[in-house]
């Protein structure tokens, strides 16, 4: 799946995305909002969102590429390629794109909300579950940049820093946030 280089990108930074919407509402939230299942309810509306927004926003945005592509061949070659074995693989990948861009966001952002369900389900106390939700979205983001790291062959601490510190900035901002408003 994430062979392609197009797919491994959508995955990447949809999943930064997801996680750090969702990260963001349980810092600026958690004190605010004190109750697990609102807390729930707000990241789970912002995922479902960012889902939405990312399966459409890919699919118009590939399919219009693609088709494009595809315009500039026919005029090359003088020939209609609709029906073709080149349409449909476009149209697959398409899908399969818009599919990544769609579910890598959604999913990302159940990382941080994760323990309210704990708290809901009586297994954590709520101020526990934030501390694990942050330890939880740091721990996924220090891994998610490791990996990028060891992709490039470059050093996999300096790219997980660099999505912790993305981390750390939404934190600020969160925090700062819920005091002046």
């Amino acid at each position: 799946m994430f062979d392609d280089p197009i797919a491994r990108r959508y995955f990447v930074m949809n999943f930064f995305d997801g996680i750090m919407t969702a990260f963001g509402i349980v810092i600026g939230g958690a004190v605010a909002i004190g109750n697990p299942v609102t807390l729930i309810k707000a990241g789970l509306g912002a995922s479902m969102a960012i889902m939405v927004s990312g399966f459409f926003g890919a699919y118009m945005a590939e399919k219009t590429e693609r088709r494009i592509e595809l315009k500039e061949l026919e005029r090359l070659i003088m020939k209609d390629l609709k029906g073709t074995e080149l349409d449909h693989k476009a149209n697959k990948a398409v899908l399969k794109l818009a599919a990544i861009d769609a579910l890598s966001p959604f999913v990302g952002a159940m990382i941080p909300i994760l323990p309210f369900f704990a708290v809901v389900f009586g297994f954590l106390e709520y101020k526990i579950a934030i501390y694990c939700s942050l330890g939880i979205s740091f721990i996924v983001l220090t891994a998610l940049g490791w990996y990028l790291g060891k992709m490039m062959e470059e050093s996999p601490l300096k790219n997980a820093l660099v999505f912790v510190v993305g981390g750390i900035v939404v934190g600020i901002l969160s925090t700062l946030l819920e005091h002046f408003l």
